[in-house]
């Protein structure tokens, strides 16, 4: 089963596999479903990522021309980005983790000719558990760049990226 979430400015796509129901023509279908219903104000976030496929990363780069911005988690195997997918499709805004050190996270995928955020994103507490990975900074990229967008002020991103990496690290200090 694969969730389509719509709210604001922000469009989240889940896929919760479910006694391997789950299949690539299923993503597919959902993906070219999407299409039309984002605007050029949407924010697509995808949280999570497959081995690579082309038509995949053709589906969801072609999001990209529709959108204000397509990210995508760079996904949590510890391997080069050009082999998952859609975290290598070259228009998407691509996010890696960051360890409460401030250090790339070991479990981050990561790419030597790709550019990727990265933001603080283990042992992170989002409300109901603690959860660690290149989803939860994924998440916490695209909420930052809705207020960004929502304030007309693309340096709110870099401020609010900054400011998590500054609560993160005296976290640490105080532990």
């Amino acid at each position: 089963m694969i969730d389509i979430i719509k709210q604001h400015t922000s469009v989240q796509i889940e896929l919760v596999e479910l006694e391997n129901i789950t299949v690539m023509n299923d993503i597919y279908q959902i993906i070219a479903d999407l299409a039309p219903c984002v605007t050029a104000r949407d924010i697509v976030l995808i949280p999570w990522c497959v081995p690579a496929d082309y038509h995949l990363d053709t589906l969801v780069e072609s999001l990209t021309y529709r959108v204000q911005e397509v990210v995508v988690a760079a996904g949590n195997f510890s391997s080069p980005i050009e082999t998952i997918s859609p975290a290598r499709a070259p228009l998407v805004t691509t996010v890696g983790t960051l360890n409460k050190q401030g250090l790339f996270a070991k479990l981050s995928n990561y790419s030597d000719s790709k550019e990727i955020v990265w933001i603080p994103g283990t042992n992170y507490d989002v409300g109901w558990k603690n959860s660690s990975g290149t989803s939860v900074s994924a998440a916490l990229y695209a909420a930052w760049l809705a207020e960004a967008i929502k304030a007309e002020d693309y340096r709110l991103l870099d401020q609010k990226i900054a400011e998590q990496k500054a609560k993160v690290l005296a976290e640490l200090r105080q532990a």
